[in-house]
């Protein structure tokens, strides 16, 4: 009996546990699946983290890397946390990353466009300081919750579902980041 209290402890000590980066080169769809982002390291470094990261958005869905005469609609710098993953608006526009861990000072949301970059840090969504805790981190997003683009009125909005409901940032280049 106490062999399965003590696997019991560590199985449920491992749900809870915060996984390691992986620092992979990675694609993201749009929801339509007519756009495509690739983000990948240059591969000048030699460990992933101190490399410099590019954002590439195609037309049409890509599963791999394009050949190479197919040339990117738009491309940035990108800025990495080491984890895969993202949102891509349905007409390429727009790539977001999601942070699941909240930081209050730090980035939570980045939304790269061609002409800017919009950051957000953990304290513009006013979560409140009653989240969930981890081994090492914060959680601030619903479990299970919805990240997506709306147009409202012309206007591209990220909406996500906070533990405290959901929340919008406009997406204009016009205000500060």
């Amino acid at each position: 009996m106490n062999k399965f209290l003590l696997l019991l402890v560590f199985l449920a000590a491992d749900l809870f546990a915060d996984q390691p980066p992986d620092w992979s080169a990675f694609i993201v769809q749009s929801e339509n699946k007519g756009w495509s982002a690739i983000v990948h390291p240059e591969g000048v470094a030699d460990t992933p983290w101190k490399d410099s990261w590019v954002l590439n958005i195609y037309k049409g869905f890509h599963f791999s890397y394009p050949a190479p005469n197919v040339k990117p609609v738009w491309t940035t710098k990108y800025n990495p946390s080491g984890y895969s993953g993202g949102y891509l608006s349905n007409d390429g526009s727009t790539f977001s990353y999601v942070e699941a861990w909240y930081y209050p000072y730090s980035p939570v949301v980045k939304i790269y466009r061609e002409e800017c970059k919009i950051l957000k840090n953990g304290s513009y969504f006013a979560v409140g300081d009653k989240l969930q805790k981890t081994v090492s981190h914060e959680l601030w997003l619903k479990e299970g919750g919805n990240v997506e683009y709306l147009s409202i009125d012309g206007n591209l909005y990220l909406q996500l579902e906070t533990i405290k409901g959901p929340r919008k940032i406009e997406i204009s280049c016009n205000e500060e980041a």
